[in-house]
Protein backbone atom coordinates (compact mmCIF):
# COMPACT_ATOMS: atom_id res chain seq x y z
CA UNK A 1 0.00 0.00 0.00
CA UNK A 2 1.45 3.01 -0.54
CA UNK A 3 0.34 6.85 0.63
CA UNK A 4 -2.21 6.97 -2.46
CA UNK A 5 -3.38 3.85 -1.77
CA UNK A 6 -2.62 -0.07 -3.93
CA UNK A 7 -0.44 0.41 -6.39
CA UNK A 8 -2.25 -2.06 -8.86
CA UNK A 9 -6.07 -1.86 -9.71
CA UNK A 10 -6.94 -5.80 -9.82
CA UNK A 11 -4.78 -9.12 -9.52
CA UNK A 12 -5.80 -12.45 -10.86
CA UNK A 13 -4.94 -15.71 -8.93
CA UNK A 14 -5.16 -18.39 -11.27
CA UNK A 15 -5.73 -21.82 -8.94
CA UNK A 16 -6.87 -21.19 -5.38
CA UNK A 17 -4.94 -24.11 -4.03
CA UNK A 18 -2.26 -23.73 -1.28
CA UNK A 19 0.37 -21.51 -3.24
CA UNK A 20 -1.87 -19.18 -4.95
CA UNK A 21 -4.29 -19.09 -2.40
CA UNK A 22 -1.37 -17.89 0.09
CA UNK A 23 0.09 -15.04 -2.33
CA UNK A 24 -3.69 -13.82 -2.73
CA UNK A 25 -3.98 -13.95 1.38
CA UNK A 26 -0.58 -12.08 2.00
CA UNK A 27 -1.17 -9.60 -0.73
CA UNK A 28 -4.64 -8.72 1.07
CA UNK A 29 -3.14 -8.24 4.10
CA UNK A 30 -0.33 -5.79 2.52
CA UNK A 31 -2.94 -4.23 0.45
CA UNK A 32 -1.33 -3.74 -3.00
CA UNK A 33 -4.77 -3.92 -5.12
CA UNK A 34 -7.70 -2.80 -4.67
CA UNK A 35 -9.07 -6.14 -6.19
CA UNK A 36 -7.49 -9.92 -6.44
CA UNK A 37 -10.04 -11.87 -8.24
CA UNK A 38 -9.71 -15.74 -8.28
CA UNK A 39 -10.18 -18.35 -11.59
CA UNK A 40 -10.46 -21.87 -10.66
CA UNK A 41 -11.84 -24.93 -12.34
CA UNK A 42 -13.47 -25.88 -9.04
CA UNK A 43 -16.30 -24.05 -7.77
CA UNK A 44 -15.71 -25.23 -4.41
CA UNK A 45 -11.94 -24.14 -4.43
CA UNK A 46 -13.30 -20.58 -5.17
CA UNK A 47 -16.13 -20.70 -2.68
CA UNK A 48 -13.44 -21.34 0.24
CA UNK A 49 -11.09 -18.52 -1.20
CA UNK A 50 -14.07 -16.02 -0.53
CA UNK A 51 -14.68 -17.69 2.52
CA UNK A 52 -11.30 -16.92 4.01
CA UNK A 53 -11.09 -13.39 2.24
CA UNK A 54 -8.45 -14.33 -0.13
CA UNK A 55 -10.31 -13.13 -3.43
CA UNK A 56 -12.64 -10.57 -3.34
CA UNK A 57 -14.76 -12.01 -6.50
CA UNK A 58 -14.66 -15.45 -8.57
CA UNK A 59 -14.61 -14.83 -11.79
CA UNK A 60 -13.95 -16.42 -15.21
CA UNK A 61 -10.12 -16.64 -16.92
CA UNK A 62 -11.48 -14.04 -19.53
CA UNK A 63 -13.08 -11.98 -17.53
CA UNK A 64 -10.10 -12.02 -15.00
CA UNK A 65 -7.82 -10.96 -17.81
CA UNK A 66 -9.91 -7.63 -18.57
CA UNK A 67 -8.74 -5.24 -16.18
CA UNK A 68 -5.77 -7.35 -14.54
CA UNK A 69 -2.37 -5.78 -13.75
CA UNK A 70 -1.27 -9.02 -12.87
CA UNK A 71 -2.05 -12.50 -13.14
CA UNK A 72 -0.46 -15.24 -11.39
CA UNK A 73 -0.48 -18.74 -13.12
CA UNK A 74 -0.92 -21.29 -9.58
CA UNK A 75 -0.94 -24.03 -11.62
CA UNK A 76 1.26 -27.64 -12.41
CA UNK A 77 4.17 -26.23 -15.03
CA UNK A 78 2.28 -27.94 -17.89
CA UNK A 79 -0.94 -26.41 -16.76
CA UNK A 80 0.40 -22.84 -16.55
CA UNK A 81 1.87 -23.34 -20.10
CA UNK A 82 -1.44 -24.13 -21.78
CA UNK A 83 -3.16 -21.31 -19.72
CA UNK A 84 -0.28 -19.42 -21.38
CA UNK A 85 -1.92 -19.86 -24.96
CA UNK A 86 -5.01 -19.04 -23.81
CA UNK A 87 -4.49 -16.18 -22.69
CA UNK A 88 -2.65 -14.98 -25.54
CA UNK A 89 -5.75 -15.56 -27.39
CA UNK A 90 -7.28 -13.19 -25.48
CA UNK A 91 -5.03 -10.34 -26.33
CA UNK A 92 -4.28 -9.45 -23.41
CA UNK A 93 -3.32 -5.03 -22.93
CA UNK A 94 0.27 -3.69 -22.91
CA UNK A 95 1.58 -3.56 -19.65
CA UNK A 96 0.01 -6.68 -18.17
CA UNK A 97 2.29 -8.65 -16.46
CA UNK A 98 2.41 -12.73 -15.99
CA UNK A 99 3.92 -14.77 -13.10
CA UNK A 100 3.53 -18.32 -12.47
CA UNK A 101 4.71 -20.36 -9.49
CA UNK A 102 6.09 -23.38 -11.01
CA UNK A 103 9.55 -25.25 -9.82
CA UNK A 104 10.72 -25.49 -13.54
CA UNK A 105 11.31 -22.21 -15.67
CA UNK A 106 13.00 -22.73 -19.25
CA UNK A 107 9.98 -24.36 -20.94
CA UNK A 108 7.30 -21.77 -19.49
CA UNK A 109 9.56 -18.67 -20.12
CA UNK A 110 10.29 -20.16 -23.66
CA UNK A 111 6.45 -20.34 -24.24
CA UNK A 112 5.67 -17.15 -22.56
CA UNK A 113 7.97 -14.90 -25.33
CA UNK A 114 6.70 -17.50 -28.42
CA UNK A 115 2.99 -17.03 -27.56
CA UNK A 116 2.35 -13.68 -25.89
CA UNK A 117 2.30 -10.24 -28.24
CA UNK A 118 4.00 -7.56 -27.78
CA UNK A 119 3.72 -5.37 -24.62
CA UNK A 120 2.68 -8.35 -22.63
CA UNK A 121 5.56 -9.55 -19.74
CA UNK A 122 6.04 -12.49 -17.96
CA UNK A 123 8.53 -13.10 -15.09
CA UNK A 124 9.08 -16.54 -14.09
CA UNK A 125 8.66 -17.42 -10.82
CA UNK A 126 9.18 -20.20 -8.16
CA UNK A 127 8.29 -19.38 -4.69
CA UNK A 128 10.37 -22.03 -2.57
CA UNK A 129 7.74 -22.08 0.50
CA UNK A 130 5.29 -24.98 0.95
CA UNK A 131 3.43 -27.05 3.64
CA UNK A 132 2.61 -30.56 4.66
CA UNK A 133 -1.02 -29.96 4.02
CA UNK A 134 -2.26 -28.86 0.61
CA UNK A 135 -5.44 -27.30 -0.71
CA UNK A 136 -7.01 -23.61 -0.28
CA UNK A 137 -8.22 -24.82 3.28
CA UNK A 138 -4.21 -24.90 4.42
CA UNK A 139 -3.77 -21.32 2.53
CA UNK A 140 -1.86 -18.82 5.43
CA UNK A 141 -0.59 -15.19 4.63
CA UNK A 142 2.78 -16.37 6.60
CA UNK A 143 3.35 -19.14 4.36
CA UNK A 144 6.39 -16.95 2.13
CA UNK A 145 7.80 -15.10 5.64
CA UNK A 146 11.46 -15.52 4.51
CA UNK A 147 10.94 -17.69 2.40
CA UNK A 148 13.50 -17.33 -0.64
CA UNK A 149 11.79 -16.71 -4.03
CA UNK A 150 13.26 -16.85 -7.34
CA UNK A 151 12.04 -14.76 -10.30
CA UNK A 152 13.29 -15.58 -14.00
CA UNK A 153 12.76 -12.71 -16.34
CA UNK A 154 13.86 -13.22 -19.75
CA UNK A 155 16.56 -11.37 -21.53
CA UNK A 156 15.39 -8.09 -22.32
CA UNK A 157 12.16 -7.52 -20.03
CA UNK A 158 11.63 -4.04 -18.62
CA UNK A 159 13.56 -3.28 -15.34
CA UNK A 160 10.27 -1.26 -13.82
CA UNK A 161 7.86 -4.65 -14.60
CA UNK A 162 10.97 -6.43 -12.78
CA UNK A 163 10.57 -4.01 -9.75
CA UNK A 164 6.81 -4.45 -9.97
CA UNK A 165 6.94 -7.80 -8.96
CA UNK A 166 10.04 -7.86 -7.39
CA UNK A 167 8.23 -5.34 -4.54
CA UNK A 168 4.88 -7.41 -4.57
CA UNK A 169 6.53 -11.13 -4.03
CA UNK A 170 8.41 -8.85 -0.77
CA UNK A 171 5.45 -7.69 0.30
CA UNK A 172 4.13 -11.03 0.90
CA UNK A 173 6.96 -11.74 3.31
CA UNK A 174 9.65 -13.33 0.71
CA UNK A 175 13.37 -13.19 -0.30
CA UNK A 176 13.46 -12.19 -4.01
CA UNK A 177 16.40 -13.95 -6.05
CA UNK A 178 16.73 -13.22 -9.70
CA UNK A 179 18.51 -15.81 -11.83
CA UNK A 180 18.47 -17.01 -15.41
CA UNK A 181 15.84 -19.96 -16.11
CA UNK A 182 18.47 -21.79 -17.25
CA UNK A 183 20.38 -21.30 -14.30
CA UNK A 184 17.31 -21.52 -12.11
CA UNK A 185 16.59 -25.20 -13.68
CA UNK A 186 20.11 -26.49 -13.60
CA UNK A 187 20.13 -25.60 -9.75
CA UNK A 188 16.94 -27.08 -8.95
CA UNK A 189 17.69 -30.15 -10.56
CA UNK A 190 20.33 -31.31 -8.37
CA UNK A 191 19.06 -29.90 -4.95
CA UNK A 192 15.64 -30.51 -5.68
CA UNK A 193 14.39 -32.51 -8.54
CA UNK A 194 16.93 -35.39 -7.93
CA UNK A 195 16.28 -35.71 -4.36
CA UNK A 196 12.59 -35.75 -4.49
CA UNK A 197 12.59 -39.04 -7.34
CA UNK A 198 15.66 -40.87 -5.07
CA UNK A 199 12.91 -40.72 -2.10
CA UNK A 200 10.61 -41.69 -4.44
CA UNK A 201 12.31 -44.59 -5.76
CA UNK A 202 13.53 -45.33 -2.12
CA UNK A 203 9.71 -45.84 -0.85
CA UNK A 204 9.18 -47.75 -3.98
CA UNK A 205 11.77 -50.34 -3.22
CA UNK A 206 10.86 -50.94 0.71
CA UNK A 207 6.99 -51.52 -0.74
CA UNK A 208 7.73 -53.83 -2.56
CA UNK A 209 10.15 -55.59 -0.48
CA UNK A 210 7.49 -55.16 2.02
CA UNK A 211 4.83 -56.89 -0.14
CA UNK A 212 6.03 -59.75 1.61
CA UNK A 213 7.15 -59.32 4.78
CA UNK A 214 5.15 -56.58 6.95
CA UNK A 215 7.97 -55.92 9.40
CA UNK A 216 9.39 -53.43 6.44
CA UNK A 217 6.22 -51.25 6.83
CA UNK A 218 6.53 -51.09 10.93
CA UNK A 219 10.60 -50.39 11.02
CA UNK A 220 9.87 -47.62 8.04
CA UNK A 221 7.33 -46.13 10.34
CA UNK A 222 10.71 -44.11 12.11
CA UNK A 223 13.73 -42.69 10.07
CA UNK A 224 13.10 -43.88 6.67
CA UNK A 225 9.67 -42.17 6.50
CA UNK A 226 11.61 -39.33 8.09
CA UNK A 227 14.35 -39.47 5.65
CA UNK A 228 11.47 -40.08 2.17
CA UNK A 229 9.44 -37.11 3.62
CA UNK A 230 10.04 -35.18 0.51
CA UNK A 231 8.31 -38.32 -2.00
CA UNK A 232 4.95 -36.89 -0.60
CA UNK A 233 4.33 -34.27 -2.78
CA UNK A 234 2.01 -33.93 -5.36
CA UNK A 235 1.93 -36.06 -8.46
CA UNK A 236 0.86 -34.31 -11.42
CA UNK A 237 3.40 -31.38 -10.23
CA UNK A 238 6.13 -33.55 -10.28
CA UNK A 239 5.27 -35.19 -13.13
CA UNK A 240 5.45 -31.98 -14.99
CA UNK A 241 8.82 -30.98 -13.30
CA UNK A 242 10.33 -34.12 -14.96
CA UNK A 243 8.53 -33.79 -18.24
CA UNK A 244 10.06 -30.04 -18.47
CA UNK A 245 13.54 -30.55 -16.94
CA UNK A 246 14.23 -33.61 -18.19
CA UNK A 247 17.51 -32.86 -19.88
CA UNK A 248 18.75 -31.10 -16.48
CA UNK A 249 17.84 -34.28 -14.47
CA UNK A 250 19.52 -37.06 -17.32
CA UNK A 251 23.38 -36.10 -16.72
CA UNK A 252 22.61 -36.52 -13.05
CA UNK A 253 21.56 -39.31 -13.12
CA UNK A 254 24.51 -40.88 -15.10
CA UNK A 255 26.24 -39.69 -12.32
CA UNK A 256 24.35 -41.16 -9.81
CA UNK A 257 24.58 -44.48 -11.63
CA UNK A 258 28.24 -43.82 -11.94
CA UNK A 259 28.11 -43.06 -7.95
CA UNK A 260 27.10 -46.02 -6.99
CA UNK A 261 29.06 -48.26 -9.13
CA UNK A 262 31.54 -46.57 -7.48
CA UNK A 263 30.32 -47.26 -3.94
CA UNK A 264 29.34 -51.09 -4.66
CA UNK A 265 33.64 -51.47 -5.71
CA UNK A 266 34.35 -49.99 -2.29
CA UNK A 267 32.07 -52.56 -0.86
CA UNK A 268 33.02 -55.43 -2.92
CA UNK A 269 36.76 -54.65 -2.35
CA UNK A 270 36.11 -54.45 1.36
CA UNK A 271 37.67 -50.84 0.77
CA UNK A 272 36.72 -49.74 4.34
CA UNK A 273 39.35 -46.40 4.31
CA UNK A 274 37.00 -45.44 1.35
CA UNK A 275 33.53 -45.95 2.75
CA UNK A 276 34.75 -43.51 5.62
CA UNK A 277 35.96 -41.11 3.76
CA UNK A 278 32.69 -40.61 1.72
CA UNK A 279 30.33 -40.76 4.63
CA UNK A 280 33.36 -38.36 6.82
CA UNK A 281 33.18 -35.92 3.40
CA UNK A 282 29.15 -36.17 3.36
CA UNK A 283 28.51 -35.30 6.90
CA UNK A 284 30.85 -32.13 7.01
CA UNK A 285 29.63 -30.52 3.61
CA UNK A 286 26.25 -30.94 4.94
CA UNK A 287 26.90 -29.85 8.50
CA UNK A 288 28.52 -26.77 7.02
CA UNK A 289 25.00 -25.80 5.91
CA UNK A 290 23.30 -22.67 7.03
CA UNK A 291 20.89 -24.06 9.34
CA UNK A 292 18.31 -21.14 9.56
CA UNK A 293 16.97 -20.61 5.96
CA UNK A 294 14.69 -22.27 3.29
CA UNK A 295 15.87 -23.37 -0.26
CA UNK A 296 14.69 -25.41 -3.00
CA UNK A 297 12.84 -28.11 -0.46
CA UNK A 298 10.39 -27.25 2.31
CA UNK A 299 12.03 -27.87 5.57
CA UNK A 300 10.82 -29.98 8.12
CA UNK A 301 9.75 -27.98 11.42
CA UNK A 302 10.30 -30.75 13.59
CA UNK A 303 11.85 -32.10 16.82
CA UNK A 304 11.95 -35.49 19.08
CA UNK A 305 11.04 -35.98 22.06
CA UNK A 306 11.81 -38.84 24.88
CA UNK A 307 8.61 -39.41 26.71
CA UNK A 308 8.06 -41.93 29.45
CA UNK A 309 5.74 -45.08 28.69
CA UNK A 310 2.84 -44.43 30.58
CA UNK A 311 -0.87 -43.36 29.94
CA UNK A 312 -1.44 -39.54 29.36
CA UNK A 313 2.01 -38.87 28.38
CA UNK A 314 0.86 -37.29 24.67
CA UNK A 315 -2.53 -35.50 26.25
CA UNK A 316 0.59 -33.93 29.02
CA UNK A 317 2.63 -33.00 26.15
CA UNK A 318 -0.17 -31.42 23.58
CA UNK A 319 -1.29 -29.80 26.43
CA UNK A 320 1.81 -28.08 27.42
CA UNK A 321 1.94 -26.50 23.94
CA UNK A 322 -1.56 -25.29 23.63
CA UNK A 323 -1.18 -24.00 26.93
CA UNK A 324 1.13 -21.42 25.53
CA UNK A 325 -0.52 -20.79 22.24
CA UNK A 326 2.18 -23.22 20.24
CA UNK A 327 0.63 -24.32 17.07
CA UNK A 328 1.16 -28.26 17.14
CA UNK A 329 0.51 -29.33 13.55
CA UNK A 330 1.12 -32.99 13.64
CA UNK A 331 2.23 -35.73 16.78
CA UNK A 332 3.72 -38.85 15.64
CA UNK A 333 5.12 -41.71 18.11
CA UNK A 334 8.41 -43.44 16.99
CA UNK A 335 8.27 -46.77 17.48
CA UNK A 336 11.54 -47.76 16.65
CA UNK A 337 12.76 -48.23 20.19
CA UNK A 338 14.65 -50.60 21.91
CA UNK A 339 14.57 -48.96 25.98
CA UNK A 340 11.62 -48.90 27.88
CA UNK A 341 10.84 -45.17 27.05
CA UNK A 342 9.26 -44.13 23.88
CA UNK A 343 9.26 -41.01 21.64
CA UNK A 344 6.97 -38.38 19.91
CA UNK A 345 7.96 -36.90 16.50
CA UNK A 346 6.59 -33.03 16.74
CA UNK A 347 6.14 -31.01 13.63
CA UNK A 348 5.18 -27.29 13.68
CA UNK A 349 4.18 -24.80 11.22
CA UNK A 350 7.52 -22.66 11.66
CA UNK A 351 10.80 -22.55 13.12
CA UNK A 352 9.93 -20.30 16.00
CA UNK A 353 6.91 -22.40 17.04
CA UNK A 354 9.70 -25.76 17.00
CA UNK A 355 12.22 -23.93 18.76
CA UNK A 356 9.83 -22.04 21.57
CA UNK A 357 8.66 -25.87 22.04
CA UNK A 358 11.73 -27.72 22.41
CA UNK A 359 12.36 -24.94 25.19
CA UNK A 360 9.47 -25.10 27.21
CA UNK A 361 9.34 -28.85 26.67
CA UNK A 362 12.74 -29.22 28.00
CA UNK A 363 11.89 -26.81 31.02
CA UNK A 364 9.43 -29.12 32.00
CA UNK A 365 12.14 -31.68 32.32
CA UNK A 366 11.66 -33.58 29.02
CA UNK A 367 14.79 -34.37 26.98
CA UNK A 368 14.34 -32.99 23.50
CA UNK A 369 16.05 -33.08 20.12
CA UNK A 370 16.08 -31.10 17.81
CA UNK A 371 15.77 -31.75 14.09
CA UNK A 372 17.60 -29.17 11.97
Amino acid sequence: MTEKGPALHRIAVVGCGLIGGSLALAWQRAGVAREIVGVDVSAEHLDIALEIGAIDRALTLRSAMQEADLVVLATPVKESMALLREIAAFRPAAGTLITDVGSTKRAICQEATRVLPEGVSFIGGHPMAGSEKSGIRAASPRLYENAVYVLTPNPGEKPEMIQRLRDLVQAAGAQVLILDPEHHDSLVAAVSHLPHVVAAQLVHQVAELGEDDPLYAVLAAGGFRDVTRIASGHPVMWRDILLTNGDRLRPLFERWKDQIEELLGWINRRDGEALETFFRQAAQWRDALPVRGRGAIRPAFQCTVDVPDQPGIIGTVATLLGEAGINLRNIAILESREDEDGQLSLTFDTEAGRDQAARLLAEHGFKVDPRM
